[in-house]
């Protein structure tokens, strides 16, 4: 009799333990695995609209993705928007019976709350705490002028500063991601250190940060924001101004354990087959980037650039004096022999997760376009070889020269 009693015992034990677990609201069942920010700040002025409209097209795809994808699955998808330069918002895109839906969570006013780091970091904090989930992620859709500081330019080039698309004569012409607030860049540009702490200050590290802008994909920007992402998904190069494919991508992206090979791929079918068939995309684990500057710092420390190569470098931008170098094609040429350079290679390709180029890259900085040939690849820049006037007044700055020079 003693031993039923006993039995029945352990059997209401473990019940009791069961239906609390069942109920738990900390089992990982009940989080959201994914809670994706897709996070569109203000890129033109206080007169102009820049990208705005494009991003409302971004928006769109975005929704085709998830009718297509036929819900979240798991995930749920935040956007912060600015309609104005002084007027942003922050809703979630809901799936019911083969529709997306809003719902409104906050209105902001004024612009720091997008340009400082206190006021992304208000913007992802909130986030998360109205959408709790396992691992986050951002989407980010600006323009874009890579690792380089706000306040080192004096002068866009030409047609970039002056080009608005609501006043321009209609061009034949592929515009590019390059542009955005080009006209007032003190005011409503954001440097990427300044991303960086907003994001770590929350205490939240982002499973990925995608840039839908020209030029993130560079050892400068992949080092800043090692400790507020594990992977940064970007271009080397200038992005045509429609941006990622959205619709194709979005079923690799939105997902607990997103599918980087198969969204680079996607990516690049797109672009293959697009009217500019140009375009480069890279998944950079940021992970590394600190053994890859303990490595550069090693080869710098030993080697000096030979000046008779540089115009044998692969160049990815179409600035007239480059600031975004291939990064293995340098230091190839930098020091392609040593124990140092092997031990170099070898952490480059654990950093470079997935990457794709077109046979050609097209930029659009100035009245006409330009191609890039691209014969040597690696999926990331460095600007250490640049010549460029204003990006030497930054590059000595940037948290990358310090780790590999100093």
């Amino acid at each position: 009799m003693k031993k039923l009693i006993a039995l029945w015992a352990i059997c209401i034990i473990v019940f009791s333990i069961s239906s609390c677990s069942d109920s738990d609201d900390n089992s990982a069942d009940n989080y959201t695995k994914q809670t994706i920010l897709v996070y569109m700040p203000w890129s033109g002025s206080a007169t102009s609209n820049g990208l705005y409209s494009f991003f409302q097209q971004n928006l769109d795809s975005i929704e085709a993705g998830i009718i297509a994808n036929k819900g979240l699955n798991g995930c749920r998808v935040l956007v912060f928007l600015s309609n104005t330069a002084s007027s942003s918002n922050l809703y979630e895109i809901n799936y019911d019976n083969g529709k997306c839906t809003h719902t409104p969570i906050k209105e902001y006013s004024g612009n720091t709350v997008y340009t400082t780091a206190d006021g992304i970091k208000q913007i992802v904090s909130e986030t998360a705490q109205y959408a709790p989930a396992l691992n986050y992620a951002m989407i980010i859709g600006c323009h874009g002028t890579g690792w380089t500081q706000k306040d080192i330019w004096e002068n866009y080039p030409n047609y970039a500063k002056k080009f608005q698309f609501y006043d321009q004569p209609t061009t034949s012409y592929m515009k590019t991601r390059f542009y955005g607030s080009v006209d007032d860049i003190a005011n409503y540009a954001t440097d990427v250190s300044t991303l960086a702490q907003g994001i770590a200050d929350t205490g939240i590290k982002m499973q990925y940060i995608l840039f839908d802008d020209c030029y993130m994909a560079n050892a400068e920007t992949a080092y800043e924001l090692r400790n507020a992402t594990n992977f940064l998904i970007a271009s080397t190069s200038e992005v045509i101004v429609i941006g990622m494919p959205y619709k194709s991508m979005w079923s690799s992206l939105c997902a607990g354990v997103p599918n980087y090979t198969t969204a680079v791929s996607q990516f690049n079918n797109f672009y293959k087959n697009y009217t500019v068939p140009c375009g480069a995309l890279s998944v950079i684990d940021c992970r590394q980037m600190e053994s890859l500057a303990d490595a550069m710092k090693k080869i710098n420390a030993k080697n000096t650039f030979d000046e008779s190569l540089r115009d044998s470098l692969q160049v990815l931008d179409g600035f007239h004096s480059t600031i975004f170098y291939d990064m293995g094609d340098y230091v190839k040429r930098l020091d392609g022999k040593s124990a140092q350079y092997s031990t170099f290679t070898t952490t480059l390709s654990k950093a470079i997760r997935a990457t794709a180029t077109t046979e050609r890259l097209y930029s659009y900085l100035y009245n006409t376009p330009i191609y890039i040939n691209v014969k040597n690849y690696s999926g990331i820049t460095i600007s250490d070889p640049t010549q460029n006037t204003t990006a030497l007044k930054g590059v000595q700055k940037t948290s990358w020269w310090k780790a590999t020079h100093e």
